[in-house]
């Protein structure tokens, strides 16, 4: 999804499946860089990203180090580019 974000930018929303594993991050950051490419042709760029875990097993407070079986099973993903 995309949304605009002021003069020159947008924002470009991923959100990975959830099939109960933990997140594959190099599929997240495949989407990330064939985007990137495809909109590098039309000027854009990436300013920032950032993750807002969405579902995960185990505590809060140890989702991303999946660490005895907690682990991040669902994640949302924010993309700023701007144009150059």
């Amino acid at each position: 999804m995309e949304y605009p974000a002021g003069n020159d930018q947008k924002l470009v929303v991923y959100v990975s499946s959830d099939d109960g594993g933990p997140v594959d991050f190099d599929e997240i950051m495949l989407a990330f860089s064939e985007e990137a490419a495809r909109l590098e042709r039309d000027g854009w760029q990436i300013v920032s990203t950032s993750v807002l875990p969405m579902r995960q097993t185990g505590t809060a407070g140890n989702m991303f180090f999946q660490s005895g079986g907690q682990f991040a099973t669902k994640a949302g993903f924010a993309v700023v580019f701007g144009r150059r």
